[in-house]
């Protein structure tokens, strides 16, 4: 049997103010290529199970948008042994939860068990993982949930935002697409889909199992065996990826037209970082200077200043093939177009100069602090392990985190923040509002603009499928 069984004693970090200890973690492969992680957790007596199959939106066939969303929905609906009402109560009856969610490249089976009960837990996890029953009733049913959720999203603006935004940035790329889909392709999709696309990616060589809490690490790791060691792996389970999408060359604004929207929601940004990227972390640095924190310029100068809005912010949106970098906020429409030059202008001064040294120590102090908070529940501290087998960080990721965000310097935030962080003159934006409020007053400062009702954003995936500037 070719088992990988790497114990990683996990302890402090090279800076002794950064002291962070995690618990032990060993690592194991199994034969059939599922990569095992557990952690032994013991401050609470819970225990948690993140099991993370390659395979998300971006593997959705054409024109079958939002099956690897309808396939995570159905995965939990009833299993061989026990229906969807009798698996519900199993999980209740326990006090725990089993949730399965996809997301772009990826798809999540989450749960969580009073340590006590995390065998009975684990047999359940086994059968929605090996046995789910995906009838057609339960797939129906999911689905006239997706395309209800569809429908409702379009009369979210901050929801219409980040969808159009994705489409107008990335285009073709797989990453443009709304997980959910649209309804249209949504309303064709059937059981055979649903069960097609589990039986090919759904498969040990092409999942990360992490279990996190109060257990015995080897007893553990030979239950998951018990449960998981026969499950038969599939030669194209691996999906072959999109590459590194293209960037935006100049800007293009696209204005969403939303009849009664009183307030413009704006995201702007361009192609940025994988998630495997060394400049990951004093980018991450940077943008919380940026629009990461409380205390951010785009707050600063948008809230504090000049009362345009109630909230700003900024992020990496770091992937397994590439990545952008946005910002977002929203405002009066009246105050749209001053809103968006003041976001240009914060943008483009933060490129230009490095951060000032208290900004970079709030930063850096920043994150630090937050780290230990995140990694407190069982789920939370899998979710980060199951990271770093996903995107090949290294094994080291966590334990030496706040020692390496303590030794970023000025001089790697000013290298990555112009690298990543596009010119205002360089990005693609993405306006949601009222157009006949908003269109001329865009037009008169920046030129041609391109108009779309919101719900072709569901829809449109390429630059092709916009009109041309």
């Amino acid at each position: 049997m070719r088992v990988l069984a790497l114990l990683l004693v996990l302890g402090g970090v090279a800076h002794a103010a950064d002291e962070f200890e995690l618990p032990p973690i060993t690592r194991t492969v199994f034969d059939n290529g599922l990569r095992v992680v557990v952690a032994e957790q013991r401050e609470l007596p819970l225990v948690g199970f993140y099991l993370l199959i390659g395979a998300g939106a971006a593997q959705d066939p054409a024109g079958d948008e939002g099956l690897a969303a309808l396939t995570a929905a159905t995965l939990t609906r009833g299993t061989v042994e026990h229906s969807a009402e009798e698996l519900a109560e199993k999980i209740e009856s326990l006090g725990g939860s089993l949730q399965a969610s996809a997301g772009t490249d990826g798809t999540v089976v989450v749960g969580e068990f009073l340590a006590k009960d995390y065998v009975a837990g684990l047999d359940l996890l086994r059968q929605v993982m090996r046995e789910p029953a995906l009838e057609s009733d339960e797939v129906r049913r999911a689905r006239e949930e997706q395309e209800a959720e569809i429908v409702a999203a379009l009369e979210r603006p901050a929801t219409i935002a980040d969808v159009c935004f994705a489409g107008f940035l990335y285009g073709a790329h797989p990453y443009g697409r709304p997980v959910t889909g649209h309804v249209g392709s949504v309303t064709t999709l059937k059981r055979d889909d649903v069960y097609n696309f589990y039986a090919r990616f759904y498969r040990p060589n092409n999942a990360i199992l992490v279990l996190v809490g109060r257990v015995e690490p080897q007893e553990a790791i030979d239950r998951l065996r018990q449960a998981f060691g026969t499950w038969e792996a599939r030669p194209d389970a691996i999906p072959s990826r999109a590459g590194a999408p293209a960037s935006v060359p100049r800007r293009r604004i696209l204005l969403v037209d939303k009849p009664n929207a009183t307030q413009a929601q704006i995201r702007l940004g361009n192609v940025a970082m994988e998630r495997a990227n060394p400049d990951y972390l004093a980018a991450t640095v940077g943008n919380t200077i940026l629009g990461g924190g409380f205390t951010s310029r785009l707050i600063e100068e948008l809230r504090v200043k000049r009362s345009l809005t109630y909230g700003a912010w900024s992020q990496f949106v770091a992937r397994l093939t590439g990545g952008d970098f946005q910002l977002g906020t929203f405002t009066k429409n009246e105050t749209t177009v001053e809103t968006l030059g003041v976001t240009f202008d914060v943008l483009d001064g933060f490129r230009k100069a490095p951060p000032q040294a208290k900004e970079l120590e709030k930063a850096r102090a920043y994150l630090r602090g937050q780290f230990a908070l995140k990694l407190e529940r069982p789920e939370d501290l899998a979710a980060r392990l199951a990271d770093v087998e996903f995107y090949g960080l290294p094994a080291d990721e966590l334990a030496t985190y706040r020692g390496r965000v303590a030794a970023v310097t000025s001089d790697q935030v000013e290298a990555v923040v112009r690298r990543y962080m596009a010119a205002s003159d360089a990005v693609a934006v993405v306006v949601v509002g009222k157009a006949d409020d908003i269109r001329v007053p865009l037009e008169v400062k920046y030129g041609p603009i391109v108009m779309t009702p919101a719900e072709s954003c569901w829809t449109l995936y390429g630059p092709g499928d916009y009109p041309a500037l």
